[in-house]
């Protein structure tokens, strides 16, 4: 990044940065609400879904789980390409990243993103 368009990334408030950790680790929900979302039900059409639970979903929450996923894309952009999947399996996963950086470096990114996904979320 250069000193330009760099964005003061300072730390972001407690309880935005739980809620930002918590929309994370509910990635794969969010992900089969949006497929949901996208895929639509026509009223001619029976559908099962794995998940019993999903059926009864209205529109605003699929629409809501798409949002969501979008901000959370859009803030794995600002992080560089080599440290993209590592940052987010830490957080959903919980697996310690890779030695390939410091630790201190993992921290900063998972920062710049969670302060990022809390911009995009409008929670900041």
């Amino acid at each position: 990044m250069s000193q330009k368009n760099q964005k003061n990334y300072g730390r972001t408030p407690k309880a935005v940065h739980h809620q930002c950790m918590w929309i994370v680790r509910d990635i794969d929900r969010l992900y089969r609400l949006d497929a949901i979302h996208r895929h639509g039900k026509r009223d001619d059409e029976l559908v099962f879904y794995e998940d019993e639970s999903c059926r009864l979903i209205s529109p605003e929450v699929t629409e809501e789980a798409a949002r969501k996923i979008l901000c959370i894309k859009r803030a794995l952009l600002v992080i560089p390409e080599e440290y993209r999947m590592e940052v987010l399996d830490s957080i959903v996963e919980g697996i310690k990243p890779s030695p390939i950086a410091h630790e201190n470096t993992w921290k900063r990114w998972r920062r710049i993103f969670i302060s990022e996904l809390a911009s995009n979320l409008n929670l900041i």
